[in-house]
Parts: C-alpha cells; sequence; structure tokens
C-alpha cells in the first residue's frame, strides 16, 4: 500500500544504468514510490491500467513498439495515468508528436535529477512541464 501523498512513478527505458539511476533516487527520495521498469513500451498499456502509477518517465529511443505509439493508446485507456517524457532527444517536432500523444511533459535527461523530480511532482499536480532543455528547443 502506497503511503499518502507518496507519488508512485514506473519507469521505461531500455537503458539499464538509467533505470538503476533513477531507482536509487526515488527510493531515496522522500514522497516518491519506485513501482519498477519495462525495457520497452510494448506492455505499457496493460501495466500502468493495472497498476495505476502516478506517474510514468517514458523514453522515446527503445527497441519494440514505438513509444509514442503506445503513450496515445495509454492516454485513451487510463487518462489518469500521466506520462512524462524522459530523454536524451530533445527535438521540437518529438516533442510536439509527444505532446499530441498525450505526455504531460518532457524532460531532457542532460537537464538533472532536479529537473526531473520537479516534473514528476507538477505533472501529479496537474500541471504541464517541459525542462529547461526542452524550453530552449522551443525558442530556437
Amino acid at each position: 500500500m502506497t503511503a499518502p501523498g507518496r507519488l508512485r512513478v514506473l519507469c521505461v527505458d531500455d537503458d539499464v544504468e538509467v533505470v538503476e539511476a533513477l531507482r536509487l533516487l526515488l527510493t531515496g527520495e522522500p514522497g516518491y514510490e519506485w513501482m519498477g521498469a519495462l525495457t520497452t513500451a510494448n506492455d505499457l498499456v496493460a501495466v500502468a491500467c493495472d497498476h495505476r502509477p502516478h506517474v510514468v518517465l517514458l523514453d522515446v529511443d527503445m527497441p519494440g513498439r514505438d513509444p509514442l505509439d503506445v503513450l496515445a493508446e495509454m492516454t485513451v485507456a487510463c487518462p489518469d495515468v500521466r506520462v512524462v517524457v524522459l530523454s536524451g532527444h530533445v527535438r521540437r517536432a518529438l516533442v510536439n508528436r509527444a505532446i499530441t500523444a498525450g505526455a504531460w511533459g518532457y524532460v531532457a535527461k542532460a537537464d538533472g535529477e532536479g529537473a526531473m523530480l520537479d516534473a514528476i511532482r507538477a505533472v501529479a499536480g496537474g500541471e504541464f512541464v517541459m525542462s529547461p532543455e526542452v524550453q530552449r528547443c522551443y525558442a530556437l
């Protein structure tokens, strides 16, 4: 059972080092509950609808089904689960595609832990978030 006020976070990323870093960060950070990780987006809709994380951290460059196509399906199937794209790929077209698919936020991995934690909290609270690097992409 989740403690009151704790945000349940599921990670979808095929980079084991990124996943482990996120696991260590979120399990050591008050207010967050690590729900595990998927290495592809293939089963994301079923897992998200069954386990209802508050926030999914979703990479966009992984093997298997296109993560943004899966995001669009998940947005319809379980709209209460919010997604933050967490990626090293920051391009206006990709950000736009993520937003169109239903992402509540887009954070560049280069923006660091603080930006990611802030994004999770903000998105769980109903805010749309773009990290500083993503915002710079739009300023060009």
